[in-house]
């Protein structure tokens, strides 16, 4: 499959998505929780990237990994998160683009490693977690552009 096709793929599974909901979740003092809000930011930012990319130098990408990400993240969300298909469908294409398109990090990253749980330091990514979910059946870290962080920034 060549990249564009899976942007095609990606934009055409996203499009109807209310993408207001999320941004305004952004600045809505319901929402006390700043995690929340850094990944409804961090999901709207890459749903505007989505629809302004344009892919100039065009590649392939394995049918298989598509594949088994669309899996993992059924099998994340059958055995997590009930029946919610709006928000699984949602983080199945996100997560597409931002690993596989993007390659940025599936969750939202800062630049400060001693307070940001995933950043950006010398050029890598780096995620504090990885190296405790990766062990988790089916683990999206799989996928993840993220380095662990090392022993060095604790553990979860």
């Amino acid at each position: 499959m060549k990249a564009t096709e899976l942007l095609g793929e990606i934009r055409e599974n996203l499009k109807d998505y209310p993408i207001e909901y999320l941004r305004n979740k952004v600045t809505d003092d319901r929402y006390k929780d700043v995690t929340v809000k850094k990944l409804a930011k961090y999901n709207s930012d890459t749903w505007d990237e989505i629809f302004s990319l344009d892919i100039d130098e065009d590649y392939d990408i394995k049918e298989g990994v598509v594949s088994n990400l669309k899996n993992d993240i059924d099998f994340y969300f059958n055995t997590y998160a009930g029946g919610d298909i709006e928000t699984r469908e949602f983080t199945k294409y996100i997560s597409l683009y931002l690993v596989l398109i993007a390659k940025k990090p599936l969750h939202p990253f800062g630049d400060n490693p001693s307070k940001d749980d995933v950043f950006l330091e010398n050029g890598e990514y780096k995620c504090r977690g990885r190296i405790v979910y990766i062990k988790d059946e089916n683990s999206l870290c799989r996928y993840c552009v993220c380095k662990n962080a090392g022993y060095s920034f604790g553990f979860f």
